[in-house]
């Protein structure tokens, strides 16, 4: 077991650090030090002193600015950290109102009398499938030349019938013609010269 270290010498310890106290090549104190503005750059100092009597100038309504100013940055920190926060404002930033129904609205006069008259021929030979079928077709092709941005390629006969922008009385007859198409076509009913009679009747109340 080795022998315990002897005990320091306070008188010695207090000599040493006298010493070191006393050597002029280590600095133990930092002088206060004042920093001058800088003589060259006097817009930064115009500008701090702008900025002063601006805050100054706002009084109480500093701190509304303050406490909005912190709800903010409270609002992004929780719209960035919370995916369903964030999911729901851009959801509603994305929303767009409703298109309003333009009353009034039908297919221009000459075309819909030239459309009847080919649709008629088509009946005339006995063919009401596809003399409905013509009404329906042209009838979007009209709703396309009137609002482009309605007809959309994903968007079905019966879609088209529902959109809120055509007119009430344009969607009530449209949706008719297109149900006796999806008879037609899905449900293999040949349509018959009573179909084609009440297709035509509505085209025409509505267009002429």
């Amino acid at each position: 077991m080795p022998p315990p270290a002897p005990v320091p010498d306070e008188v010695a310890i207090r000599a040493a650090h006298a010493a070191v106290r006393a050597d002029p090549e280590i600095q133990f104190d930092f002088p206060w030090r004042r920093i001058e503005p800088d003589p060259e750059s006097p817009w930064l100092t115009a500008l701090g002193e702008a900025l002063q009597r601006f805050f100054v100038g706002l009084g109480p309504v500093w701190e509304v600015i303050f406490w909005g100013m912190l709800a903010v940055l409270a609002a992004i920190l929780v719209i960035s950290l919370f995916p369903p926060a964030r999911a729901w404002v851009l959801d509603r930033l994305r929303r767009r109102p409703a298109p309003m129904a333009e009353e009034g609205w039908r297919p221009e006069a000459g075309a819909a009398r030239a459309l009847l008259a080919e649709a008629e021929a088509l009946a005339g030979a006995a063919r009401y499938d596809e003399a409905v079928r013509l009404l329906l077709h042209r009838s979007i092709e009209d709703i396309e030349r009137w609002r482009g941005g309605v007809v959309r390629p994903s968007l079905t006969s019966r879609d088209i019938a529902a959109v809120d922008v055509l007119p009430g009385n344009a969607r009530a007859v449209f949706a008719r013609i297109v149900a006796l198409v999806e008879r037609g076509l899905f449900a293999r009913r040949p349509l018959g010269v009573a179909d084609w009679q009440r297709a035509r009747d509505d085209y025409a109340a509505f267009a002429l």
